[in-house]
């Protein structure tokens, strides 16, 4: 394993996102990180016990499974004292969610803020300077694509590999509407909101704003009796029209 410092180079990623589990390893390539990605913190915690090594852990904060104060807690236990725990969400974190790790990313972020994140996390600085992300889906935000966004994943990845993430991110956005309406039946409003900040973050990446705003009006709470899940067939249709038209 490299020391602390500049060669911080194998990054695990663990998230239960698909978006995030096929985008970071394409944006964090590019800039000359390894990246593995798992999919919960037990999974993250099987390939440290089976000795895998690695420089930096981006973990995500809200999870099935293990997360928070459990997870860190126990990944600090598995990995050596240098390794670098560094905090992800797609909500603003507490004071005590930042505390937990080294440093903290607001998604969306991209390379160059996860390597800041890298530097504040080795010099132990405080939360204030962590998560230099900017917000990307604000409240009224109503625009369907960010083309900040767009233009920057477009000069990055290939032409398929650009089409095969907003499928996927579509894909993904239409699943979790579906558990969302199973969850609103079954009164699981917890559930409900943690579809919808999975959404939230994973559209965040792509700049699927009108999605990503859709989905934090819901995680927010606002007329949980009613939640706009037909405006999201329709977000979605507006998107994909904009993409074909790109593509």
């Amino acid at each position: 394993m490299s020391e602390v410092g500049t060669n911080c180079r194998q990054v695990l990623v663990v998230d239960d996102d698909v978006i995030m589990r096929e985008l970071l390893p394409a944006i964090l390539g590019i800039e000359g990180y390894e990246v593995q990605t798992v999919e919960s913190g037990e999974a993250a915690l099987a390939l440290l016990d089976g000795g895998a090594e690695v420089d930096v852990i981006l973990a995500d904060l809200h999870m099935p499974g293990l997360q928070g104060a459990e997870l860190v807690a126990r990944l600090n236990a598995a990995c050596a004292a240098e390794t670098l725990l560094i905090g992800m969400s797609g909500s603003k974190p507490t004071a005590a969610e930042k505390g937990l790790f080294r440093a903290f990313l607001e998604k969306p972020f991209n390379a160059e803020d996860f390597t800041a994140a890298i530097e504040v996390a080795k010099k132990w600085v405080g939360e204030e300077n962590a998560g230099k992300s900017a917000e990307r889906v604000a409240a009224g935000n109503t625009a369907v694509l960010d083309e900040e966004i767009f233009k920057r994943l477009a000069a990055m990845l290939p032409l398929a590999q650009l089409r095969e993430l907003y499928r996927i991110t579509i894909e993904d956005v239409l699943r979790r509407v579906g558990r969302m309406r199973e969850s609103l039946e079954l009164r699981n409003g917890e559930e409900t909101r943690a579809e919808a900040h999975a959404i939230k973050g994973g559209c965040g990446m792509v700049g699927a704003c009108e999605l990503g705003r859709l989905a934090a009006e819901i995680e927010g709470g606002s007329d949980p009796g009613n939640p706009p899940f037909a405006d999201f067939d329709a977000a979605c249709d507006r998107l994909q029209g904009m993409l074909d038209a790109r593509f």
